[in-house]
């Protein structure tokens, strides 16, 4: 559970965000926790898709600006031997 708590600490689980301000949303389900992998907004009281204006159907747990998205660690490259 721990892990679940520090994946929710990274998003804001209490108030929705400005209108129309792209986000990237925290989802949960019965096999754990994911992020949509398209940019969301909230708008007229529901979360969208930024681009195509269609409701989100997914259970949200979170969200965040997307300038505050984490940056991914290139993988280590393999050495030969």
């Amino acid at each position: 559970m721990s892990s679940l708590t520090k994946r929710l600490s990274e998003f804001n689980t209490n108030d929705p965000p400005p209108e129309e301000m792209p986000v990237e949303l925290l989802c949960r389900d019965k096999n754990g926790t994911y992020t949509i992998p398209y940019t969301c907004c909230w708008y007229d009281d529901e979360w969208r898709n930024f681009e195509t204006d269609e409701t989100v159907m997914a259970s949200i747990v979170g969200w965040r600006p997307i300038e505050e998205r984490r940056k991914f660690k290139p993988l280590k490259k393999w050495r030969r031997h």
